[in-house]
């Protein structure tokens, strides 16, 4: 499945084709700092295996690769909220760091925000940002997220506690 956008940028479903990709790109500890602790670091081509078969069983997709000009850029997905939580999908993303600064996640926010209202019947879909990376709290901000809360003392990353800071995108509010 691909879904196109407006510039060179298309979200793909992950398959061999990323496989020698995946693991150079994504074996960066600044790229790491960002997500939570069970994204692998260092990132391995047994990684990047394990990444993509587990992504082919999801049917709809709810992970893709993001590409630029047909080459893999980054990476976004989500997971469903359990039972009482169903109605939310948290969404997390990451960009390779050749590929800062080109505006390449915040497209690929609003296309895989506008995918998932569209293929699963969830009401809201949030993310949850560290409070030192600015940079993607604009980026979802630039995608038509709203802050919706600050969890206070809420994690730990190389032995610092920091403040969570959640953004939401509702479903019929623009």
């Amino acid at each position: 499945m691909i879904i196109a956008g407006e510039r060179s940028i298309n979200l793909v479903t992950w398959n061999e084709a990323h496989f020698h990709q995946l693991y150079p790109l994504a074996n960066n500890p600044k790229i790491a700092m960002n997500l939570r602790d069970s994204y692998p670091q260092p990132y391995t081509i047994h990684d990047a295996r394990h990444w993509i078969e587990h992504n082919q069983k999801f049917n709809p997709p709810q992970n893709f690769a993001i590409e630029l000009d047909g080459k893999l850029a980054g990476a976004i997905g989500s997971e469903r909220g359990k039972d009482e939580l169903r109605t939310n999908m948290e969404i997390g993303f990451w960009v390779g760091e050749p590929y800062w600064g080109k505006g390449i996640a915040t497209e690929a926010v609003q296309l895989f925000t506008n995918y998932l209202f569209e293929k699963f019947d969830v009401q809201r879909i949030f993310a949850q940002i560290y409070d030192f990376n600015v940079e993607s709290m604009n980026v979802l901000e630039k995608a038509g997220y709203v802050p919706e809360a600050i969890l206070k003392k809420a994690f730990v990353k190389r032995g610092v506690v920091g403040d969570l800071f959640q953004y939401v995108k509702i479903r019929g509010e623009e």
